[in-house]
């Protein structure tokens, strides 16, 4: 062939078959390659030298992660656990804050509600149709005055009556120990 040339190139390095083999049983994931100048059998998941298993390695020195997780099932670094934390601790306070300023509005409503309540209970007393109050012992006030309970199964009135006819009929009124009606209006 005239007009070509060809042209030897010269390669240098290490045959294989003068490279150490270490002696590893075949397993069937045990592949072949050149690891820290020796040809060696390691299984698939260690192509490199120093490759922690699965389950059941343990790792000595420090493992570095620069990159966030993107799957639930990924490496975390510290620095982007700090950030997470960070923005947990802050979501934990503001919902805090909101929990204490929720109770503390439920009790501002409770006390508006309760003295609402006693507003209204108080502007019925004593009025028509209205409410009649209690007294601390439990006997009927009209006025200001006890005038009626129950002792003893007993219903007690308790009025001091006037000691004149008072001129109203159908009043009661003391005449000398004795329960006495008015006759008439006078």
């Amino acid at each position: 062939m005239s007009g070509s040339s060809t042209t030897a190139a010269t390669l240098s390095g290490t045959p294989l078959s003068a490279l150490p083999v270490q002696a590893q049983p075949a397993a069937t994931d045990l592949v072949f390659g050149i690891f820290n100048g020796q040809g060696q059998f390691v299984p698939q998941g260690k192509i490199w030298s120093g490759a922690v298993d699965k389950t059941g390695d343990t790792l000595s020195g420090l493992l570095a992660c620069p990159i966030a997780p993107s799957a639930p099932a990924h490496l975390a670094n510290k620095a982007y656990v700090d950030a997470m934390s960070g923005q947990v601790q802050g979501a934990v306070s503001t919902l805090v804050t909101q929990a204490q300023d929720a109770a503390t509005q439920a009790g501002q409503a409770a006390s508006g509600a309760a003295g609402a309540a006693a507003t209204i209970v108080d502007a019925q007393k004593g009025t028509p149709n209205g409410l009649a109050a209690l007294s601390a012992s439990g006997n009927l006030l009209l006025g200001g005055l006890e005038c009626l309970g129950v002792r003893n199964g007993h219903v007690l009135m308790t009025l001091e009556l006037p000691t004149t006819d008072p001129g109203v009929a159908g009043a009661w009124w003391n005449n000398g120990g004795y329960i006495c009606i008015s006759q008439e209006n006078t």
